[in-house]
């Protein structure tokens, strides 16, 4: 999808156009970097704005670059301002939300991977973190994708996230 990303002062600067990271399949931008077996990002997102209908930026964690492919994302839905753990367990399949809750950015979002376990967390301080939902069983290869997505709702306008204290941590 339409998108581009800068980096300076500490700071990721994410424009993207697409319809959802929801349903069957995805249409978004995501700014990643491989990951070989269990990780762990963190980003503070700062700023959303833009966009129209399904606009979210956060953390996400797939198996593969394809529009249908599993993955495991803690973002910021703008319309609901709420930030959800949204899980698609298989290539294709619907996606689920087992867990939510209100918040007013800038807030902290994670996704951890141990394995096929799936974890989730928010944070106010990004020192005290609340588990997002339950843990969520997604079977992927070991090299799987790990990044920052946004999407703006819309295949025809960008939404723009901000997120900063941005970590990828292997055990």
């Amino acid at each position: 999808m339409a998108g581009n990303a800068s980096y300076a002062n500490n700071v990721f600067t994410v424009n993207g156009a697409g319809t959802q990271i929801y349903g069957t399949a995805d249409a978004f931008h995501f700014v990643y970097q491989p990951l070989l077996g269990d990780g762990t990002i963190v980003a503070r997102l700062v700023s959303l704005q833009g966009g129209s209908g399904y606009v979210s930026a956060g953390v996400m964690i797939r198996e593969a670059l394809s529009p249908d492919s599993t993955n495991a994302k803690t973002a910021d839905w703008a319309a609901y301002g709420s930030i959800y753990f949204d899980v698609r367990s298989t290539t294709g399949g619907s996606t689920s939300e087992p867990g939510h809750v209100t918040v007013t950015l800038p807030y902290w979002v994670k996704v951890t991977r141990s394995g096929s376990t799936f974890t989730s967390y928010t944070s106010s301080d990004g020192a005290n973190w609340v588990q997002l939902g339950a843990n969520q069983t997604i079977n992927m290869a070991q090299n799987v994708f790990v990044g920052l997505a946004v999407t703006s709702g819309t295949p025809t306008a960008l939404a723009t996230a901000t997120f900063d204290n941005v970590s990828i941590t292997s055990p």
